[in-house]
């Protein structure tokens, strides 16, 4: 099987005809075909319905178009890494959880770049749990994650550094109104609307007690959003639906603006450490690098 038969089917299928296809890829329409169906012969499948009057896929290749796709995006890409590694040497995986790919990983890249532009560095957004999976699994040199004070990640595994990088308040906050004061009383208003976090994910864990309690305690509250998505919070508490814990750094800006006021002193919120740590026995110029310059004065949280 050659990688140009997977090229030409999926040309076919963007050109919608044999010959403007034959044409894309720079092949007489009769080469084309004959392409074509030796992809047919080597999957042992047939992927253009020929009784059709105009270009129609089989259920077979509109079932695994997306996946050809796919495989080819991540064939080039490895190409593409293969030979950057080969010209500058490996680069550093940095596996961190959605929110502070936001907040604050841009602060931290452009530090980077300021201090060691030669040193390599990929990053892998995903979820805190996710994250800590792919560390585990040696999937990437460094881990750059949220912790609740005082509890710290892989306390069992003395191998594996760690480096604190700040500590970042957790706010309430909701909208404001046109005078710019909060959109909800807690002074006078029984009834609050709020937007949480998913029970079982880490930041609905941190915030279940005392600070929730405490609000259910204290007013009639309502959860009219729960969800893992911190972003979407920030965006539902703009809009005003209601009140909702966010990572200070997440919404600085808003802040300043006025966009949100903070409820800090009313209904608390806990502090988050954030850390980064680094797998023991990988060796390589850029995470050497890149690890040191955690240790010396990364940007503030």
């Amino acid at each position: 099987m050659k990688i140009e038969w997977i090229e030409d089917f999926l040309a076919l299928i963007e050109a919608g005809t044999f010959s403007q296809a034959a044409e894309v890829r720079h092949v007489t329409q009769p080469a084309f075909s004959r392409r074509i169906r030796q992809l047919e012969e080597w999957l042992g499948v047939e992927l253009i319905d020929r009784h059709s009057p105009r270009l129609a896929l089989t259920p077979h290749a509109r079932t695994y178009e997306l996946s050809m796709r796919d495989w080819l995006a991540r064939l080039y890409a490895m190409r593409s890494r293969i030979r950057a590694d080969a010209l500058h040497g490996p680069r550093a995986i940095l596996t961190t959880q959605h929110t502070l790919t936001v907040s604050y990983l841009p602060r931290l890249l452009r530090h980077f770049r300021q201090q060691a532009p030669e040193a390599r560095l990929q990053v892998r957004s995903s979820d805190r749990s996710d994250c800590i999976r792919n560390f585990q699994r040696g999937d990437a040199d460094l881990l750059l994650c949220s912790e609740l004070e005082g509890t710290p990640l892989f306390l069992d595994r003395e191998e594996i550094e760690r480096v604190p990088l700040g500590v970042e308040q957790l706010i309430p906050v909701c909208a404001t109104d046109q005078q710019g004061q909060p959109l909800f009383d807690l002074g006078g208003q029984a009834h609050l609307p709020l937007i949480g976090y998913e029970t079982d994910s880490f930041l609905g864990g941190v915030l279940a007690s005392p600070y929730l309690l405490d609000l259910q305690r204290r007013f009639d509250t309502e959860l009219v959003c729960e969800t893992s998505f911190t972003i979407g919070i920030r965006e539902l508490t703009l809009a005003g639906l209601g009140i909702g814990w966010l990572p200070h750094g997440l919404i600085e800006e808003d802040l300043m603006a006025g966009r949100l006021i903070s409820l800090l002193d009313t209904l608390g919120g806990p502090k988050l450490v954030v850390a980064c740590y680094r797998q023991p026995d990988v060796e390589s110029t850029s995470l050497e690098t890149l690890w040191q310059l955690m240790h010396d004065r990364p940007p503030t949280i």
